[in-house]
């Protein structure tokens, strides 16, 4: 299982569960016993002296037993041992101070191997016939869990081989060294590490047509294949015998100026991917073997400094290219084997082992510091048919004090750098469906989260040397990307609860209903320390992810709205099924049953609780602010004929970029300081004529991002796009007509402007290689939004309206893909919309139209040529007859060549096309 979780990250370093925990507290005579204990213990093991063990055997401990214990853990040709205390509990039984429950990590290494155990050692002081010159003594050992398979990897010094046409290959993947140097490390089961010196060429050539648009933005050809110097691959021993040829290698006499650069590069990148970092049980890099078929390899090119490729078998999108200097994934997809297995489409919620119920989050913030100490309950289901380890996000930055369960017990962990995670051992698997607690305490400094990608870009403008600087009141933000308290892999609907205190003066927005009474005064931490505020939340409905927002503001106002929503229909009951029939258990049945029971069903709300907290300086936008937000509120409950959440809460804040973030219950908005050196007019989220769009944007995520989520990133524009689309549909109910298509136009413009980036399918990668966050707003925000406009038009007001509803109905609560959108809009037009997916959001290409109209008699002819791939186009035909009066037609253009006859009622002035913008095409007149 552990083997699996580390060949799931590329780049792993695992710190022990000891390390960064709360304050240590001083030694005592009781600590310095029982470390002389433990290092009488590691003499022990060091030594395999099982008599020096025996000694240390309490008269009431079962000898046999503890010596068999010994045995099996204790292997032959040991160079190393080393024991470390990592919890120490009361022992059941003994009266205090007299006996205590320890659990140890052991590391033993035996040349370049190692092992770490974690065993569980019941002591007590001595008593009668057991007196002697060691304080403690062993009643009973156990073995809680173990690491094997680590390697102490290291270049021979003796063995160097001449490169004769080595190629290295893994998936569209090639290095090949005509002639060099090469040296290798290797284990017991073979070759695994290479380091290759000389002239050489990395060729990368990906398979997927979306993924050779993002190499020629990152190198300018669709082939990358270029140069590299040095290179340093892993590689499973057995995938070594099937790659390398005898003959590509040559064993010749050592070079010791080649060793000296190799043995340089190999110090470099070894710790990169595959190993552990055990802190103080050894200083060491020690390495697991990569699975068969994984591959890394660190390619020091001449162009473009060290690329990273990597094949990773256990990852849904198993084959990659990153660039580490600039943090650039240049590539991220699925190879042929992988979607053979798994198909086209994936939710990232078969990755996890596990579900999370529930949260249960206390939480004591101290803003200026930007300091948490916090406790959090996680309620889990086990998803896997057994799990004797779970992964945990988490800020690295926090440091760990305990992890616990109701159930099993104290827990061990281990922090896994750079990668925002912890990972806790089960004491021993358990089965699937078990449900069990998770408790973390935890503190430290954590930063508030930035939301640039959420935030429309700006330029500073041009001011005079005196102009007044006024800063934005500040604010703290704790939401889904600082992983501020434990959480599933991956976002996760989930039930909670939170408690967040803060000092007196701040208020807080949390995820959630404000529970009645909330905020209570709350004791200072210390005698003579200030009182604090606690606030309350409780989410009842499931949320995707949880969100605090901190800052000096206030509630406004309050209302309840009424909404236009028609109850739905009472959902038929279960009808459960006796334990004999072995499909569905009749525990699932119930607890299907009960969870739908705590989940208020579609239509099942017809009113919503707003509420408008702001920043002082936002007072008054805070009050004209609910007006609005009712309005989006009631238009979007009747177009889904629902309200996924019973209250919300609106918080307008400041800050020099608009923008927003929209949690569960709660959406922030952005609102620029009085005076800002800023403009942002250039971006493809900023709409002048509609300064309401951020608000109605945020909103709409409530729905669209909040109940109905995204099962991976490749589904992004599902949130976003729809988000803005729906902020669209408001901007024509509030504003107007002219004011809807002028959003259209804007849609497209950028559409056309930026679809050369890649198609919408490459969600948050949309602008990632040159570090442009418009391009992914232009994309998966406004292509995203017309395309929903050209569905709608293809298929026509109410089948489309119907289809949303259906859409969100069936994934409420849950994550969805485009695929469960396309079969959706398909059950309710009757038609086979693959291909109308396939073009716009699969592919970045866009349609290339030739138009030309010809009057005959009463009717205009309108004939549509495509040129090259043919798409499903709505095409708005505008007459304009000699008297001022027009009259518009749609004309679907879906083949090649499509012809349509409109009827005329006077005589024609013009014809034009597209005046509306909303079909996303460059269309020439002839």
């Amino acid at each position: 299982m552990f083997a699996r979780l580390l060949f799931l990250l590329l780049v792993l370093s695992f710190t022990p569960a000891f390390a960064g925990q709360g304050p240590v507290r001083p030694v005592d005579e009781e600590d310095l016993q029982i470390q002389a204990f433990l290092q009488v213990v590691e003499t022990s093991i060091a030594t395999m002296d099982q008599a020096r063990w025996s000694e240390l055997l309490s008269a009431s401990a079962n000898r046999n037993e503890a010596l068999e214990f010994f045995a099996s853990m204790v292997p032959q040709g040991i160079t190393r041992a080393v024991v470390k205390e990592r919890d120490r509990a009361p022992l059941a039984g003994t009266l205090p101070g007299e006996g205590f429950r320890l659990v140890a990590e052991v590391f033993i290494e035996r040349g370049p191997r190692g092992r770490i155990a974690t065993w569980r050692l019941d002591i007590r002081r001595p008593r009668g016939e057991d007196l002697g010159p060691q304080p403690w003594r062993i009643v009973a050992a156990d073995h809680l869990a173990s690491i094997d398979g680590l390697h102490r990897l290291a270049l021979q010094p003796e063995r160097q081989f001449a490169a004769r046409n080595l190629s290295l290959q893994s998936v569209d993947f090639e290095i090949k060294l005509p002639a060099g140097d090469v040296f290798v490390a290797e284990t017991p089961d073979g070759i695994t590490v290479l380091v290759l010196l000389g002239d050489g060429t990395l060729v990368f050539q990906p398979a997927p047509k979306q993924e050779r648009g993002q190499l020629k933005l990152f190198a300018g050809t669709e082939t990358l294949e270029t140069p590299f110097t040095a290179a340093f691959v892993r590689l499973n021993p057995a995938d070594f015998e099937h790659t390398v040829a005898p003959a590509m290698l040559e064993k010749v006499t050592i070079d010791p100026r080649a060793f000296r650069r190799a043995q340089a590069i190999f110090d470099g990148e070894v710790a990169k991917s595959f190993s552990l970092d055990l802190s103080d049980l050894s200083r060491e890099t020690w390495s697991l073997l990569p699975s068969r078929g994984d591959f890394v390899a660190e390619v020091r090119t001449k162009r473009f400094d060290t690329l990273t490729f990597a094949r990773s078998t256990g990852e849904p999108e198993d084959v990659s290219l990153f660039q580490r200097a600039r943090k650039r994934n240049i590539s991220a997809y699925a190879s042929e084997a992988k979607l053979s297995n798994r198909g086209r489409f994936y939710d990232e919620d078969d990755l996890s082992d596990y579900d999370v119920l529930d949260y249960n989050v206390e939480a004591a913030f101290q803003p200026e510091r930007e300091w948490i100490d916090g406790f959090t309950k996680l309620k889990i289901r086990v998803k896997s048919y057994a799990m004797g380890v779970l992964t945990l996000r988490f800020a690295e930055s926090l440091n760990v004090s305990s992890v616990t369960s109701d159930e099993l017990g104290r827990l061990l962990f281990l922090k896994v750098r750079n990668q925002n995670s912890i990972v806790v051992n089960l004491p021993e698997a358990v089965a699937r469906d078990y449900v069990f607690t998770i408790n973390v305490a935890y503190s430290g400094r954590l930063e508030r989260q930035r939301i640039q990608d959420e935030s429309i870009s700006g330029q500073r403008s041009a001011q005079p040397d005196d102009a007044p600087f006024i800063p934005a009141e500040p604010k703290w933000l704790f939401s889904n990307r600082n992983y501020w308290h434990p959480q599933g892999q991956v976002t996760d609907y989930a039930t909670a609860s939170l408690r967040i205190t803060v000092p007196d003066g701040y208020g807080v927005v949390g995820s959630g209903v404000a529970r009645e009474g909330s905020p209570t005064y709350v004791p200072g931490a210390t005698p003579g320390s200030p009182a604090r505020l606690a606030y309350s939340f409780q989410a009842e409905q499931p949320v995707r992810y949880l969100g605090v927002l901190i800052g000096r503001f206030s509630r406004v106002d309050t209302a309840t709205v009424a909404l236009e929503v028609i109850p739905a229909p009472p959902v038929a009951q279960l009808s459960i099924k006796p334990p004999s029939e072995p499909s569905v258990s009749l525990k699932q049945q119930i607890d299907a049953v009960n969870a739908a029971a705590a989940v208020t069903g579609v239509g099942g709300r017809n009113t919503m609780t707003l509420n408008i907290e702001a920043n002082r300086r936002q007072d008054s936008k805070g009050r004209e602010a609910m007006g609005t937000t009712a309005d989006i509120v009631r238009l979007y409950a009747s177009i889904l004929n629902d309200a996924p959440y019973e209250s919300l809460t609106v918080a307008m804040v400041e800050d020099e970029l608009p923008g927003g973030h929209s949690p569960g219950y709660f959406a922030m908005i952005n609102n620029p300081p009085p005076i800002s050196s800023f403009t942002w007019r250039n971006d493809p989220a900023a709409f002048q004529n509609f300064p309401e769009f951020f608000l109605a944007h945020e909103v709409a995520h409530q729905w669209f991002g909040q109940a109905v989520g995204w099962k991976n990133y490749h589904e992004q524009w599902l949130s976003e796009g729809f988000a803005q689309y729906f902020a669209a549909l408001y901007a024509k109910e509030r504003r107007g007509e002219a004011v809807f298509r002028e959003i259209l136009r804007q849609f497209r413009r950028w559409t056309l402007q930026d679809s050369d980036q890649g198609p919408v399918s490459l969600g948050y990668r949309l602008g990632h290689i040159k570090n442009e966050s418009r391009v992914f707003r232009a994309l998966v925000y406004n292509k995203g939004a017309g395309v929903l406009h050209m569905m709608r038009r293809l298929v026509g007001d109410e089948v489309f309206f119907r289809g949303l509803r259906r859409f969100y109905s069936e994934n409420r609560y849950r994550k969805a893909g485009t695929d469960d959108f396309r079969k959706a809009m398909e059950q309710e037009s009757g038609r086979d919309l693959s291909r109308f997916f396939e073009r716009w959001i699969y592919d970045s290409s866009l349609p290339r139209v030739k138009f030309s109209s010809l009057v005959q008699g009463q009717e205009l002819v309108v004939r549509f040529e495509q040129v090259g791939e043919v798409f499903d186009l709505p095409v708005t035909v505008t007459i304009t007859y000699t008297d001022g009066k027009t009259a518009e037609h749609i004309v679907l253009a879906t083949d090649q060549t499509t012809e349509a006859r409109l009827p005329l009622t006077g005589t024609v002035r013009s014809v034009d096309t597209n005046q509306d913008g909303a079909a996303l095409a460059a269309i020439e007149k002839k």
